[in-house]
């Protein structure tokens, strides 16, 4: 029987996960380490878990160390060419069918709902005693732009369906650079990124769902926001830094944008008393993925990953397979 392992979770608080995968892993040692002393903790772990801590080469250097397996799908804070030059392996888990993908869509249509009724002014009337007043959006017949155009954009795409919205979906290379679709979802148009401007300017909500790659960052920066259709609501539950911070602040006390559903920021935890806040903002703490539901579904998923890399196996949805097996095999 192998030796068990040591699996790192960078995290101090949230306790839930260290004893899920526990229970997944009775045989092997689960711990919590914080995320500001990755490094440290990486010294004795054969596995770490990021979530929302950052993987630097000083971690990644460590002899120890086999395996970096994301609790979800975001690789923007692992040092990935880092990793591979230390033969560590890197593995996410997809978004679709975990009941990731599916939890980030449904708040994506709670943001947008949120936004379209004005709810934050609902409450704020209710407590005045003010009834009735205060005219709202409606998503029915609202034309809702997609921007970026993956596994969680084509499930915000299905529910959006129900709602009777006119569907645009924008991805980096268009419908034939992009994964395959499901037929059954319908899309009024799903063009390349060079037609950005052309959907913004017809969208009465926009939905940032592009990943931060390198590419992606500020994507959403002061070109698209001067693009954008006047009075738009603009959603985020991709990466904070998708969006540029100077030009949503810019566009939403000008009035381009009537309002921000935020559910990702650029640093995390956010400061409550930023600036930005003070806007037609709707913040939630980066909950996207946080159901019970698909806690469950990646849960299940990361154990099975680590379990690949005990039998000396590649990991399913690995980011850097050339990493190699010399670590699986012991040999450091």
């Amino acid at each position: 029987m192998a030796d068990p392992f040591r699996i790192g979770v960078c995290i101090t608080e949230g306790s839930r996960l260290v004893s899920s995968l526990q229970e997944r892993l009775p045989d092997d040692e689960v711990f919590a380490c914080g995320r500001h002393e990755v490094a440290t903790h990486a010294e004795r772990a054969d596995v770490l878990i990021p979530a929302i801590a950052k993987i630097t080469s000083e971690a990644l250097a460590k002899p120890r160390l086999k395996l970096v397996h994301q609790f979800g799908v975001g690789l923007d804070g692992v040092d990935i060419p880092a990793a591979t030059a230390a033969g560590v392996l890197v593995a996410n888990v997809p978004s679709v069918g975990t009941g990731n993908a599916e939890s980030v869509a449904e708040l994506a249509i709670a943001h947008l709902l949120m936004l379209a009724r004005d709810i934050p002014g609902a409450f704020e009337r209710f407590r005045n005693r003010q009834v009735g007043s205060g005219l709202g959006s409606c998503l029915w017949e609202s034309t809702v732009a997609i921007l970026g155009y993956g596994g969680i954009g084509e499930e915000i795409a299905r529910r959006l369906a129900g709602f009777g919205c006119r569907v645009l979906a924008i991805s980096r290379h268009g419908p034939a650079g992009s994964r395959p679709r499901d037929p059954r979802v319908p899309l009024d148009l799903h063009v390349g990124a060079e037609r950005t401007a052309e959907v913004l300017a017809q969208a009465d909500f926009v939905v940032v769902g592009a990943p931060a790659s390198p590419e992606n960052i500020g994507l959403m920066g002061r070109e698209a926001f001067a693009a954008i259709k006047p009075g738009a609501f603009v959603v985020n539950i991709a990466r904070g830094p998708v969006i540029d911070y100077d030009a949503l602040l810019e566009a939403l006390r000008d009035g381009r944008v009537a309002g921000a559903g935020l559910d990702v920021f650029w640093d995390e935890p956010f400061d409550p008393d930023d600036p930005l806040l003070a806007e037609n903002v709707i913040p939630t703490p980066h909950i996207g993925g946080g159901t019970k539901r698909s806690f469950r579904g990646i849960a299940d998923a990361v154990a099975r990953g680590i379990e690949a890399v005990r039998r000396g196996e590649i990991p399913p949805s690995c980011a850097n397979p050339e990493a190699g097996t010399a670590r699986l095999q012991g040999s450091r």
